[in-house]
């Protein structure tokens, strides 16, 4: 979600309601696309807060005819009373779903409260953002050191269960209402990765904490500067990061937005200043009319990224306002993009709060690069594509199942592939649980100090997926990618 300053009527109108809460769920990216050109134009309303006055003409409309009739009907004449806040609710929730939008909803007050909560980077569930594609929920990013990412839950993965209800069909808040609850309880998912069997994952929900700047130095003065998300403040942090590695003697630089499904566009918007100088395109809105407006940058270019050979490493988990802050700093070439095609969101929402505290955010126009390129579905391909090894996109495991000679499905190839990256002679990687994949395993079991069963579960499943994690993270062939490119870079 997303904030853009026009005027300083705006600013201040944007400062006294900071408070409307927005879906971070939906990667929502915000932006204010109405320029005052005469007196007689107004302002749209705002993410950060703007209550728009909503004149109550529905009674002189005829085409709500039949939903008065409905809502008498049912009040009168079924059998039981009914609750009428629940069906204006459910009418307005089906009105928005009819636009076939995923990025587009209506919020009582209770579940505008989950996204509070997520936006405040304080919260208790397993750390994963989820958006809808068709019919489909979606995971689109497990967010670093969450219980999500730990159990090996990957971009892309589909839900097709929660619990055991299945999720097809489902609205993602209904989903998020049903995966989120108090830390040390556990939610069981059923998802599927790829054109895959469906697999089964328990996943024990945490107190997520989420600092969205990380910094350090790494060998030959090349600074990373991780950034998780587009929370309120993250432009200040990474300004601050960027002072402290400039102090440590940063020479060239690499920004990891890997798996940061967006946020605050405003954030990304100040970020991207940092870059680029003042009244340079950052990127284009165009709504329904056609007519592009440019927003650009607001402040000089901080000197300390002057002439800064800069790195940024996306993947299939960056998403909105990631796209906006690497496309304008590479259509400005003031980047390299290394990684893989990033998600591709190439539209903006407008949330309009009501006085009941319930919240309609729908989709108001495109956003294009500098270069005036339309992402969305595509995503952003990276200069240098580094593609992560096979283990990594391999079924997770889940503790609660056996895996034993004789087992034989798709899961037992990842548990091979898996065991074969590890230093173990699996043989042959094939779906078959044989001999030799036992001899491995009891070898993994006897090397791990666990009970040598030659089976995979339980805990031996779950060191296992520890020690594929923390392989990946020492041997991160894509952060390798990045530190290799940007040493060319002068």
């Amino acid at each position: 979600m997303d904030v853009n300053n026009l005027t300083n009527e705006i600013e201040e109108k944007e400062k006294q309601e900071k408070k409307v809460t927005i879906s971070l769920f939906k990667f929502i990216m915000t932006v204010i696309g109405a320029i005052i050109l005469t007196a007689a134009i107004t302002t749209f309303a705002l993410i950060g807060g703007n209550q728009t006055s909503v004149d109550n003409e529905a009674p002189k409309r005829s085409e709500f005819l039949k939903l008065y009739e409905v809502y008498d009907t049912l009040g009168d004449h079924y059998y039981k009373n009914v609750d009428q806040s629940k069906l204006i609710d459910s009418a307005i929730k089906g009105m928005v779903n009819g636009l076939d939008d995923p990025y587009s909803e209506y919020m009582t007050k209770e579940e505008q409260q989950t996204f509070t909560d997520t936006m405040s980077g304080d919260f208790q569930g397993i750390g994963a953002e989820v958006s809808e594609e068709g019919d489909k929920i979606i995971i689109t990013s497990p967010m670093k050191d969450s219980p999500a990412y730990k159990a090996g839950v990957k971009p892309g993965d589909e839900i097709i269960a929660v619990n055991g209800k299945s999720a097809v069909g489902m609205k993602t808040v209904d989903v998020i209402e049903q995966i989120r609850g108090k830390s040390g309880t556990t939610v069981n998912l059923t998802l599927r990765r790829g054109s895959g069997e469906p697999f089964k994952l328990a996943i024990k929900r945490g107190k997520i904490h989420l600092e969205s700047v990380e910094s350090k130095m790494l060998k030959n003065k090349t600074a990373l500067i991780t950034v998780s998300k587009f929370q309120e403040g993250t432009a200040q942090e990474f300004h601050q990061a960027l002072s402290d590695m400039n102090k440590k003697g940063m020479k060239k630089l690499i920004l990891d937005f890997r798996n940061n499904p967006g946020g605050y566009l405003e954030e990304a918007k100040k970020m991207a200043g940092e870059f680029i100088p003042k009244n340079e395109v950052l990127f284009y809105t165009e709504p329904k009319d056609g007519k592009l407006t440019p927003y650009t940058s607001d402040n000089p270019a901080n000197p300390i990224t002057s002439d800064l050979p800069t790195v940024i490493v996306l993947n299939e988990g960056s998403a909105s306002a990631s796209e906006v802050f690497a496309a304008a700093l590479h259509d400005h070439d003031k980047a390299q993009i290394v990684g893989t095609k990033s998600f591709g969101k190439g539209i903006v929402q407008t949330a309009t709060p009501f006085k009941d505290d319930s919240l309609l955010k729908f989709t108001e126009m495109k956003w294009l690069t500098p270069d005036k390129m339309w992402i969305h579905k595509k995503g952003i391909q990276p200069d240098k594509k580094v593609d992560l090894p096979a283990y990594a996109n391999s079924h997770v495991l889940n503790p609660s199942d056996t895996f034993a000679t004789g087992t034989k499905n798709s899961q037992v190839k990842s548990l091979e592939t898996g065991l074969k990256a590890l230093g173990y002679d699996v043989g042959k990687v094939d779906t078959q649980f044989d001999d030799e994949t036992a001899i491995a395993m009891q070898e993994f079991q006897t090397d791990h100090h666990l009970d040598v069963t030659g089976t995979m579960q339980g805990k031996t499943t779950e060191k296992f997926t520890e020690l594929l994690r923390l392989k990946l993270e020492k041997n991160d062939p894509q952060l390798k990618g990045a530190e290799n490119l940007v040493k060319t870079m002068k």
